[in-house]
């Protein structure tokens, strides 16, 4: 007769508030996110700086990149031959890096309580009847 662990309710509660965690910091990140896209597709009405306006006009002497960490727009003309960067949007470093504490540290943690007993069964030696 072979009897069935009981769950551990620390374990229980350690995927609860890691997966907490992670869904937490995902939804922190992808407000940062959004929000830089937003406020770049509002600049020309908003901020009317020349190169997000020569961006807008459609002009190839302008253009926007998007970097993910910082998360930032950046708009890049030429001014007299000169290439010149404009920080359209950038998003909140505590909050970003608020929510990327928190995604990838409820990921692990869950990785971390989901695996670690796999692997434990997996290499202790199985019992022989």
């Amino acid at each position: 007769m072979t009897v069935a662990a009981q769950p551990s309710v620390r374990r229980a509660l350690a995927l609860l508030v890691g997966s907490g965690a992670a869904i937490v910091g995902m939804v922190l990140l992808v407000i940062c996110y959004t929000g830089i896209g937003v406020t770049t597709l509002t600049a020309t009405k908003d901020d009317p700086d020349p190169c997000v306006e020569a961006y807008a006009a459609g002009t190839d002497s302008a253009t926007v990149r998007y970097t993910v960490v910082p998360p930032k727009a950046i708009c890049t003309w030429d001014v007299d031959g000169e290439p010149t960067e404009v920080v359209v949007a950038a998003a909140s470093v505590p909050l970003f890096a608020t929510g990327a504490v928190l995604a990838v540290g409820g990921v692990l943690v869950c990785g971390v309580l989901v695996v670690g007993p796999w692997l434990q069964r997996r290499r202790s030696p199985s019992p022989t009847a």
